[in-house]
């Protein structure tokens, strides 16, 4: 099994970091949209499975040997990865969006991100690590699916009131 590079463990850090400010993000909405407790709680859902998510990049990293063969992503593009979404929560503290604006953001930034994922990021030496990690990283399906329909709850509601 080899032993895991910087360069490796830098990739593994930042797309960490990429789901601690997803969840930075999705808390954020949550709280703007409060009032609306269905929309809250699917952000604060959303919020705590990226939390989820970071802490499979740090158990990846830390298994600093075994398992993990390689990564298939440029740090600077993860090091891009986060600037970006820092950039939308400086947006977001500024002007709250819409919840449909909101909810549009957060599909555009999911399907984008979701290359940075562990199964996508690493090529796993351990097969039965790649299937841990594949079963825990299914949820990303749901979080677009879910906000997907939300974001068709919203817009009915909309159009009901015109």
């Amino acid at each position: 099994m080899s032993k895991m590079s910087l360069d490796m463990l830098t990739v593994l850090e930042r797309c960490a970091e990429i789901e601690l400010k997803n969840m930075e993000l999705y808390d954020l909405f949550a709280d703007c949209f409060a009032d609306d407790i269905e929309t809250a709680r699917l952000w604060r859902k959303v919020a705590r499975d990226e939390e989820g998510h970071a802490n499979q990049f740090r158990l990846v990293a830390k298994m600093r040997s075994g398992g993990i063969e390689s990564v298939n992503v440029d740090p600077w593009k993860a090091e891009n990865a986060i600037k970006v979404v820092q950039s939308i929560i400086n947006a977001v503290k500024r002007s709250p969006p819409s919840p449909e604006d909101a909810l549009r953001s957060a599909i555009k930034l999911e399907e984008h991100l979701s290359a940075f994922h562990v199964e996508c990021i690493a090529t796993f030496e351990d097969e039965q690590l790649k299937k841990l990690f594949h079963a825990m990283m299914t949820v990303d399906d749901t979080h677009v699916k879910s906000l997907k329909e939300a974001y068709e709850r919203c817009i009915t509601r909309d159009r009901s009131l015109l």
